[in-house]
């Protein structure tokens, strides 16, 4: 049987990263921005000589200002013209991604292909050189497990490890090479130990792996997470874990509460994309800190202008300082986020941010009193999860101002008909507090819809 082939991995830039976010993690203020800035100033120069499409929006920018924000339609339609590699194509990416198998390959000697589970509407493929993945494995070694430089690196912290990732495994997504590439490069005896398990698979099935597998560390997405915390304590799976790694989707801090009292360990969350794997860390306080270092987020509200410091945006821009084959400046995502304007209590001075409604939509519902009423899907959310008792859960905002619930068997009662009934009083009453008019409310029949490829649950769906 021929060996699978090693990913891209380069020792130098590796070095190169880890020395310097190492002396970015003693000095973010100072060092770390001196570094930003510089990253930034290379790859306008960079992008805007080498990269056609850049080259034509953005010529003679000076300042990431100068930049007008992309999304990632706009990206994919011009593809060809994107990457600053001219055998970058759209067909040969996509000729990567059709075989699941060579997910950890390297492509074109120097790249890895990710693809994004379309979030958004409009699914993407990223191209990953050398530089991107040593910045990557940098952030995780040294800031996965928090700011603290007297603990472990990744690699030696995961010795004789048994590490379960329950994710998306049938594709170029992100979290499945990240971790096909792992276990590839690293050898005997410092290798972990990784199984995967596709989060399609039924859940009895996932948790039936899991206690025969029983892992050190389970890394997932919180909905799955909180899904497996019903059987977990009913002793089943039955997990004894040294710690639960959760990203993907947004942590609520009900769901954070359920967990750590479910499985009795230490509990860390990221945040991170297909854009930028490590976009934030979270400290001992149980904060997000943002590698402002190596990644630069704007929050915009709904003009595109800039939002103050502590006000939630409408939307976010993204520019990836370590990937220079397939630049990001000013990418559009759906995410709204929040600068903390007080210092964190944990002393790091990387930037706090706050996540909101990840992967969710804002309803639009008509007023009492004429016009509309806006809802954030974490306020609904944390009316569902506090009022309600409910975590698994997704609503659907129909065309036809049909308000569907969908429920699933994890929320305690026998009879769905007594959920569906407690969950819909506490809707009505929340939206009469908020002037929202008249909702019909109606109990779906079928399991909450998940993100087709990735599984991923997105509880407030406007369609």
């Amino acid at each position: 049987m021929t060996a699978p082939l090693l990913p891209p991995f380069d020792p130098w830039l590796w070095f190169q990263a880890c020395q310097q976010t190492w002396l970015a993690t003693l000095d973010p203020l100072g060092a770390g921005r001196q570094m930003r800035d510089q990253r930034l100033r290379h790859l306008l120069a960079f992008a805007t000589r080498e990269s056609p499409l850049y080259a034509a929006r953005a010529h003679g920018a000076k300042a990431l200002a100068d930049v007008d924000p992309i999304s990632k339609q706009l990206l994919m339609q011009h593809f060809d013209n994107w990457a600053t590699d001219r055998r970058i194509t759209l067909s040969g990416a996509e000729a990567a991604v059709a075989s699941a198998d060579g997910c950890a390959d390297p492509w074109l000697a120097h790249y890895m292909v990710w693809t994004s589970s379309g979030t958004s509407g409009h699914p993407g493929i990223f191209i990953q050189d050398a530089a991107s993945l040593a910045a990557f494995d940098a952030i995780d070694a040294l800031r996965l497990r928090g700011a603290s430089l007297s603990q472990p690196g990744l690699g030696t912290w995961g010795l004789g490890r048994r590490f379960a990732f329950v994710g998306a495994i049938g594709g170029h997504y992100a979290g499945h090479v990240s971790m096909e590439r792992l276990r590839r490069l690293v050898p005997a005896p410092w290798a972990p130990e990784i199984h995967l398990i596709s989060v399609l698979e039924p859940l009895q099935q996932i948790a039936e792996r899991l206690q025969r597998l029983q892992p050190d560390v389970l890394i997932t997405y919180p909905s799955c997470a909180t899904a497996l915390a019903a059987w977990q304590r009913e002793g089943t799976p039955g997990l004894r874990l040294e710690e639960l790694w959760l990203g993907g989707e947004q942590l609520s801090s009900t769901q954070r509460e359920l967990l750590t009292t479910a499985y009795g360990c230490k509990l860390r969350n990221s945040y991170g994309a297909s854009e930028f794997y490590s976009m934030a860390f979270e400290c001992a306080q149980g904060r997000l800190h943002l590698n402002d270092d190596w990644v630069i987020l704007e929050g915009i509200d709904a003009q595109g202008r800039a939002v103050p410091v502590g006000e939630f945006s409408h939307s976010t821009l993204l520019t990836n300082l370590a990937n220079q084959v397939q630049p990001l400046l000013r990418y559009e995502l759906t995410d709204r986020i929040r600068f903390v304007p007080e210092p964190c209590p944990c002393g790091c001075a990387f930037p706090v941010i706050e996540v909101q409604g990840r992967s969710d939509d804002v309803l639009v519902l008509p007023a009492r009193q004429g016009g509309t009423v806006t809802l954030l899907p974490l306020v609904l959310e944390t009316v569902m999860e506090e009022e309600a008792g409910v975590t698994q859960f997704q609503l659907l905002y129909h065309q036809d101002g049909a308000m569907e619930l969908r429920l699933t068997a994890e929320n305690g009662d026998n009879d769905p008909s007594n959920s569906f009934d407690r969950c819909s009083r506490v809707l009505k009453a929340f939206f009469a507090s908020q002037g929202v008019g008249h909702q019909r409310i109606v109990h779906g029949e079928q399991p909450p819809l998940r993100q087709r490829g990735s599984g991923k649950l997105r509880r407030v769906v406007m369609l």
